[in-house]
């Protein structure tokens, strides 16, 4: 199926916050272990996953596979992330990290549906992956931004925010999944491609396993309080 590149500005604006996500990650890495150990495996974990992916969409095989290869791109994102926020790990970032960081790493949603909106604009995404169509995520990141502030003198409104947030990326993975070329899809016009291209494809386990990840720590920090 044809592929519309994104213009060069809204490209670099989306590496730049898949960047600041890693980032992110390495940083509440560090300041729940305290030692460049845990952080250096985490990047090689990142590395290693990010790269195998990376090799496997580049060789062709991803769009090969039955569904486009769509199930294997989503449910390693959802093991991964639910998985890593759950382990021993997941609790000891919970323990470690403000919870004002917590809810404030969530923010990152809101630059990225701006992306969304121009790729939307560009053709290089359906409408439907837009706040016009049927992905309303913005709504997350702001909710995190202004929540951030107060979280640790109003957790009720980090717990509101973060329901709220979770709900909503469930329904963005709805989206993405029903705006693909799947049988059972919308039909959507462009067809949701980004699992097939690269730098692209980043967005399903930097974007959304980093903020699956991120609910499943700030639930078991509040739980904590």
């Amino acid at each position: 199926m044809p592929f519309h590149s994104a213009s060069a500005g809204s490209l670099a604006a989306f590496v730049a916050i898949v960047v600041a996500v890693v980032v992110a990650f390495l940083w509440a890495v560090h300041r729940s272990y305290r030692t460049g150990k845990a952080v250096a495996l985490a990047a090689a974990a990142l590395a290693v996953w990010l790269g195998g992916l990376s090799a496997f969409i580049a060789s062709g095989r991803m769009a090969a596979l039955p569904f486009s290869g769509l199930p294997f791109f989503f449910a390693p994102i959802l093991l991964i992330g639910l998985g890593a926020g759950l382990s021993p790990f997941g609790a000891r970032v919970a323990a470690g990290v403000p919870l004002a960081a917590l809810v404030g790493f969530q923010t990152f949603r809101l630059p990225l549906e701006l992306v969304l909106h121009s790729w939307a604009a560009q053709g290089v995404v359906p409408e439907t992956m837009t706040w016009t169509g049927q992905n309303w995520d913005i709504i997350s990141g702001t909710l995190a931004l202004a929540a951030a502030p107060f979280a640790s003198r109003f957790p009720a409104i980090v717990r509101i925010t973060n329901i709220v947030g979770f709900a909503l990326l469930v329904n963005v993975m709805r989206v993405a999944l029903l705006s693909s070329p799947v049988p059972f899809g919308w039909g959507a016009e462009p067809p949701l491609l980004l699992a097939l291209h690269l730098p692209y494809a980043f967005i399903g386990p930097v974007c959304v396993g980093g903020a699956l990840f991120g609910h499943v720590v700030l639930t078991r920090a509040l739980w904590r309080r």
